[in-house]
Formats: structure tokens, C-alpha cells, sequence
């Protein structure tokens, strides 16, 4: 049986176009910017190789994954590697185990968040606040003393008087300043913000246990 030179071709740019949209599908993936987990109720995992594996802050996870989260609490946000102004969210559920394939959620629509740039001279939208570029457990901050406690998301700006409180002992708070430098704060803390945007040594303010 002969095959036409266009039906080669054809057969050639097609076999060509599923290469490339594979590997771009392999290499595509979302950072792990935000967790909550209590451990001692249960993880955030991600199936890899057939088996569910322990989320960690700062993984990498392909688009191909699924995530589980098996306690009501938890939470997990994973920003992708190549855009990190957009932040996705998936959360745990009083009604059971919540299983997402990371595929669906890259349909949903992203929060979008801003961050200073280093060396950018315009920081005028972000003075007198950091950014929240990442963090492992739960942290909870007010804008003035009068204002309720939330939790902190990515992107979150955490401005000049408002007050920190990180919970529990080794978890972490990253964040970015107008000058686009970034720091790394240690819990368990609680603290204001301007401490943190004067450069004062925050370990003295350590939380204890009231």
C-alpha cells in the first residue's frame, strides 16, 4: 500500500505536535507557596509514582498530579512556576476527603497578586508593607488593633501597623519588601509589622506560651 508524500507529511507534523505539547505538559508546573497541615490529623499529599507523598512548601508539582487533602482544615496554595502573580487554592472539607486533579484546577479562575520587583524605583504602591511570597503553617494577622485576625494567603500585604502572629514553633513566614528584598521569619513570633519593615531583630519578641 503507498502513502502520499502529503499524507507522510501530515502524519510527521502531527506526530511532532503531541511531542511538543507533551513536553511542555511534563515540564509545566505549580509551586507549593502556602500550606497548612496539622500533621498529627493527617497530610497534604500529592500522588506521585502510584503512591501519595507528603506536600512541602516549595515543591514542585507537575500538571499531570492530583492533591488530597484529607483534614477539613488544611489548606494548600500553589502559584505556577512561570506566572507567580497567579495563586490557586484548594482547601480541605467538613464533608470528607477532598481529591483535586491539578488539570481541573488550572481551569478555575486564579487569584491574581502583585509584588515588589527589585530595583524597580516606583515603590510607592507598596510602602510602609511587605508581601507575602510564601509560608508554612497557619498565620494569622490583624491591620490595627481593633481589626479581626485572618489568616495570611500568598500575596497578602501585611502593612505598617498591623500585627503578625505566627503559631506555632519552625513555621515560616517569607516575605518581600518595596525594594524587592526578601526576608525569612521563624515562628512561633508575634509581632508588628513595623519592627519588621525597621529591620529590628524580631527573636527577642519571641511568643511564648500565656
Amino acid at each position: 500500500m503507498k502513502i502520499s508524500v502529503k499524507r507522510i507529511v501530515s502524519i510527521v507534523f502531527t506526530a511532532a505536535f503531541f511531542i511538543i505539547v507533551a513536553n511542555s505538559y511534563a515540564a509545566a508546573a505549580l509551586n507549593v507557596v502556602g500550606l497548612y497541615s496539622e500533621t498529627s490529623a493527617g497530610h497534604v499529599e500529592v500522588l506521585k509514582g502510584g503512591k501519595w507523598n507528603i506536600v512541602n512548601v516549595g515543591d514542585k508539582i507537575q500538571l499531570y498530579a492530583t492533591i488530597r487533602i484529607t483534614v477539613d482544615r488544611d489548606w494548600v496554595e500553589l502559584s505556577p512556576e512561570d506566572n507567580p502573580n497567579a495563586v490557586y487554592e484548594i482547601d480541605g472539607s467538613t464533608k470528607g476527603t477532598v481529591t483535586k486533579k491539578i488539570s481541573d484546577l488550572m481551569r478555575q479562575k486564579p487569584k491574581l497578586v502583585n509584588f515588589p520587583k527589585k530595583g524597580n524605583k516606583d515603590v510607592k504602591m507598596f510602602s510602609g508593607s511587605v508581601v507575602v511570597i510564601q509560608y508554612l503553617g497557619r498565620q494569622r494577622y490583624r491591620a490595627n488593633d481593633d481589626a479581626d485576625w485572618v489568616d495570611i494567603r500568598y500575596g497578602d500585604r501585611l502593612v505598617k501597623g498591623g500585627t503578625v502572629n505566627i503559631i506555632a514553633i519552625n513555621n515560616t513566614l517569607n516575605v518581600i519588601f518595596p525594594d524587592g528584598t526578601v526576608s525569612n521569619v521563624i515562628g512561633p513570633l508575634r509581632f508588628k509589622v513595623d519592627k519588621l519593615l525597621s529591620g529590628q531583630n524580631l527573636y527577642k519578641y519571641l511568643n511564648v506560651t500565656q
